[in-house]
């Protein structure tokens, strides 16, 4: 589908007005460790029994809480910075257009506020992260799963969508190079962006797409099939490599072909290897740098809530 680039253009205008507006009344949009979260969980689930909330300890970009209630158990997203308070943002409104329209199991997101400051809360969707199982999984397996993704990508992919709706939000980019353009301009060092200004991802945005497809992301039942497609943050307007790109450089490489043949069966045309490959390469020199900035900010010390029980 075609896009206005007039109309995607707009987040930096009112990115920068965003910034100034912010800064002129010295107001944090994000949260801080010390917050009063066990209020705000409370709060937004009253009318459920909580029995235990426990901080996740992979927020790295946000603080995120995992609540064992009598009504299922719910994820609490916090923003730790004013870029991933836009970004949650972002991620609900994606998550939310898509939401029923492919024939998988995507997160239905919460958008919620607190003094001002954003955060998303979800039920959690039953399932294990392909991370933690491809190393395990039989040939069929692989083939199976490859498959299922290809399906998602080629249905997300070719999803008609009015640009109108897709979005609210105009303070981040909602085209995958603009966001990723701020996203590593703001974490990686100028030693690690350097290969990024010098080969960006392309700026062909004309299909909707997750943006950072990887195993994590995709979460298995226990017979080994795709329960699950989470985590919109990085979705928006972009290019179908870009997806298909990030799962098979993030999967080990008995996975590549048989994505590939998949997509290419469900959407009736080749992939292009030489481009594939290509954007291979620049996701493992994002991933390389951001793993370095996670390293140069330490581990965070996480803790556990005791919340009251409610009825």
């Amino acid at each position: 589908m075609e896009i206005n680039e007039s109309y995607l253009n707009v987040e930096y205008e009112c990115f920068i007005f965003f910034k100034l507006s912010i800064e002129r009344i010295n107001m944090d949009i994000f949260f801080k460790s010390d917050e009063n979260f066990d209020k705000i969980i409370v709060d937004t689930l009253k009318g459920k029994k909580i029995v235990k909330a426990n901080q996740i300890t992979t927020g790295w970009t946000n603080i995120v809480y995992e609540v064992e209630t009598d009504d299922g158990n719910y994820f609490f997203r916090f923003p730790r910075d004013e870029f991933w308070s836009r970004t949650i943002v972002k991620d609900c409104e994606f998550a939310g257009y898509i939401y029923n329209k492919t024939d998988f199991n995507t997160s239905k997101l919460e958008l919620k506020y607190y003094n001002g400051k954003p955060f998303s809360v979800h039920k959690k969707i039953k399932g294990t992260p392909l991370a933690k199982k491809m190393d395990s999984l039989s040939d069929k397996e692989v083939e199976n799963v490859g498959n299922e993704i290809a399906k998602f990508m080629y249905e997300l992919h070719n999803l008609d969508f009015n640009k109108d709706e897709v979005f609210n939000t105009r303070n981040i980019g909602l085209k995958l190079p603009d966001f990723l353009d701020e996203l590593l301009s703001l974490h990686l060092s100028e030693d690690d962006i350097k290969f990024w200004k010098e080969s960006k991802i392309d700026d062909s945005c004309n299909n909707l797409v997750h943006g950072d497809l990887n195993p994590s992301n995709v979460l298995l039942d226990d017979n080994n099939n795709v329960a699950a497609i989470i985590d919109f943050g990085f979705g928006g307007f972009g290019d179908k490599y870009d997806d298909i790109s990030r799962i098979i450089g993030r999967c080990p490489e008995r996975f590549k072909n048989g994505i590939v043949k998949s997509y290419e069966s469900y959407s009736k045309a080749p992939v292009n290897m030489e481009i594939l490959n290509d954007k291979i390469d620049k996701w493992n020199n994002i991933d390389k740098g951001y793993i370095n900035y996670m390293r140069s900010i330490g581990t965070v010390s996480y803790t556990h809530l005791t919340l009251p029980t409610i009825a």
